[in-house]
Order: structure tokens, then sequence, then C-alpha cells
């Protein structure tokens, strides 16, 4: 009697420990396999993007909208398991941005060096994580590199990620001054009228997809 039960007893202490070894090395590699570990976004046509800035006198905002080159937006999650690399750019020409008055428009082009650099462009390196899809807005930090006029920075870029009627929206925003350039901003009317240095370059990219 004493050896059936010792016996019973042996049984279950080896089937629990079986349980939590096939547990152990079973558990994270079903939660991987069902991860979303690639992103693929093609940016739809009605995307934007928009320099604003202020001078003494009043502020302004100069937009281009569907009229830039984008290449599809691809990324793979690090090594970390975390982090996102990112592949893709968006490019725009200089002489696209409106700024709704043509004597602004005319000298925004010239003080980004449109006739010799005749395109910005957007390019993305890397998200701190793969962003939510669960219909609210989610917030990730991006690392970007910046293409104007002759110079190319790297910058961080806080953006926001939400579910749209049609698809996501992906939309990023941050402050730059004409020096990070190696630019001048422009001055008018013997001076009378300056330009300030800061200037905000914000992008709204529609995109087909979540991941």
């Amino acid at each position: 009697m004493k050896a059936t039960c010792y016996t019973r007893l042996l049984s279950i202490f080896l089937y629990i420990g079986a349980l939590c070894v096939f547990v152990s090395f079973k558990g994270p590699n079903l939660g991987f396999e069902h991860a979303t570990s690639e992103l693929h976004w093609t940016v739809l046509p009605n995307s934007f993007i928009t320099i604003s800035g202020s001078s003494n006198i009043n502020t302004f905002g100069c937009e281009a909208s569907g009229v830039f080159q984008a290449e599809p937006l691809r990324g793979m999650v690090a090594k970390d398991g975390v982090s996102v690399n990112m592949k893709g750019a968006i490019r725009i020409a200089i002489g696209q941005f409106d700024c709704n008055h043509r004597m602004l428009t005319a000298d925004l082009r010239k003080t980004l060096k449109a006739d010799a650099y005749p395109e910005m462009a957007i390019r993305f390196m890397s998200l701190e994580r793969m962003p939510l899809c669960d219909g609210g807005t989610d917030y990730i930090t991006g690392k970007v590199i910046i293409e104007l006029a002759g110079q190319r920075k790297p910058f961080n870029i806080r953006c926001s990620f939400s579910k749209t009627s049609t698809g996501y929206r992906l939309e990023g925003s941050r402050a730059f001054s004409f020096a990070d350039f190696d630019l001048s901003p422009p001055k008018k009317a013997g001076g009378l009228v300056k330009v300030k240095d800061d200037f905000d370059v914000t992008f709204t990219l529609l995109l087909n997809n979540c991941h």
C-alpha cells in the first residue's frame, strides 16, 4: 500500500516537473511566433508635409501635399527584440512648398537653396518599438535623417500613430533652426522684417495598413 502511494506521488511530481519544463521552453516561443516582427507601409498620396515659422511681424505655414515621392517604409524588429530597424524615405521638391504668399514662398525656396538642392528628404532609420494597432492613439519615438540644403542630420522625432477610416496615420513634428542646416533666415525691407531662426517641420503620412 505504501509502495503504491509512493509510486503515485512520484508520478505526480514527475508530471508537474515535465509540465514546468515544457512551459518554460515553449511559452516564449509561442508568444514570439504570434508576434509581428516586420512592417511594410505604403505611403498614400493624400499625405502632406508642412514647414512653419514666424517673423517679428506674423507667422507662416508652407505646405506640400500629395506631390512627394515616397519609398515603401519597411521595418524589422532588431536583435534586442523591441526596437525596429527601418528603411525607406519620403522626398519632396522644395519648389512644391506653397506658403499662400508669393514673396514668402520665393523667400523660403531661396533660403533653402532650392536651385542647388531641389529636394528635401526624411529618411526613417528606427522606431523604439512596433506601434500598437488597437484603434487608439499610440505615441512612439523614431530616429530619422533629414536631408536639406546639402546637409544630412540625424534627429529623434516623437510620433503619433492612429487609425483612420481608411487606414492609419503617422504624424511627427520637430522644431529645427536654420542654423542646424547652416542656413540663415531671410530678412526683408532693409532688415525690418526678420524671420526667426526656429521653424517646425511636420509630416502627416497616411498609411495603407498597421504592420
